[in-house]
Order: C-alpha cells, then sequence, then structure tokens
C-alpha cells in the first residue's frame, strides 16, 4: 500500500509525501469509511478527520507492530464510532421479534455474492450492521466492540446473533434452499 519511505517521509513532516500518502490511502480509507456511515453525506468529514489524525499521529505507526494498512483500517474505523459518538447516532439496540442465540450462517453467506452482501448489509438496521461489520468483517473481538460502541461485550454477542438471524431473514430464498441441500 504504502512504501516506508513514503511513511518516514510522511514522519518527518514532508508535505509531498503527505499529498502522496493521501492520493495512495484515499480509495482504501473511502470503503472502510462508506461501510461503516450509514449516511453517506457523513462520509467526506470523517475521511478529513481521519486523514488529520493521521497526519498528527503517524509518528505512533510502528511497523514491527503490523502493517500500517491494518493500523489506518483501525484508526479509520474509530473515527467513524468517535463521530457517531459526538453526534449521538448510535441506535443499537434495533429488537427483532423473538430474537434469540443462533448459529453460525458462514455457509449462507458464502453463497452469496459480494453484490448480495453489500445489498443486505446497506438495508440491515444499524445497530446490527455496525457489529457484525466489526466482529465478522473486521475481526474485532466483542470486547472491543463493546468498548468502541460503548456497549457491553454481552450486548455486542447480542446484537450479532440478531444480526445473523436477520441474514438469514432476509437472504434469497434461492441461497436458502441450496444451502439446505449440502
Amino acid at each position: 500500500m504504502i512504501s516506508n519511505s513514503t511513511l518516514e517521509a510522511v514522519k518527518n513532516k514532508d508535505k509531498n509525501s503527505f499529498k502522496v500518502l493521501y492520493q495512495q490511502c484515499i480509495p482504501y480509507v473511502y470503503t472502510v469509511v462508506q461501510r461503516h456511515l450509514s449516511n453517506n453525506s457523513d462520509v467526506p468529514d470523517v475521511i478529513q478527520e481521519i486523514f488529520a489524525r493521521v497526519f498528527l499521529s503517524i509518528h505512533t505507526f510502528d511497523a514491527k507492530k503490523g502493517e500500517f494498512k491494518s493500523w489506518l483500517r483501525r484508526l479509520a474505523i474509530n473515527q467513524c464510532y468517535q463521530y457517531y459518538r459526538k453526534e449521538n447516532f448510535v441506535q443499537l439496540h434495533v429488537e427483532l421479534d423473538n430474537a434469540h442465540e443462533v448459529a453460525d450462517d458462514e455457509l449462507l453467506l458464502g453463497e452469496l455474492t459480494k453484490e448480495e452482501i453489500e445489498e443486505l448489509l446497506d438495508n440491515m438496521p444499524d445497530g446490527y450492521r455496525r457489529v457484525f461489520l466489526l466482529v465478522i468483517i473486521d475481526e474485532y473481538t466483542h470486547e472491543e466492540v463493546g468498548e468502541l460502541l460503548g456497549i457491553s461485550a454481552d450486548s455486542s454477542r447480542s446484537q450479532l446473533s440478531r444480526a445473523k438471524k436477520w441474514l438469514r431473514k432476509h437472504t434469497p430464498p434461492t441461497i436458502k434452499s441450496l444451502a439446505n441441500g449440502l
């Protein structure tokens, strides 16, 4: 994604390297932010905050601890949820009738196309979507999700369970029948 020489130049406050870093990272950051924000009109504001944070905290990035892309993703996700908290957007408990703990649905999800999964996630209630994305896609623990969203780890688990139930309920019937036949 970004060369070590570019990262070092950014750490040394080289203005041209800031531009290079921004240009190389903006597509990735945009994708992450768009996935985590339900209101697309907020995306530019959050991206601006993310890059301001990148430039202010680049000195904390340590290549020995992991890849720059992982560091950037975590920073972007944290900024998205910081924005939600600041704007009081977090609506985490959207109740489903008879929501119970459910088994994993990797089989169903594995049969869906990327476009079908994106459409399902776009239509999923925000609270479920946020926890689903953080746990399943971004591989956060329930404890990390709880801290990030200001809920308990048990609430995170419950929201993930409800998200999976919601996915099963809204998965196209042809995929359900294909999965049941396996």
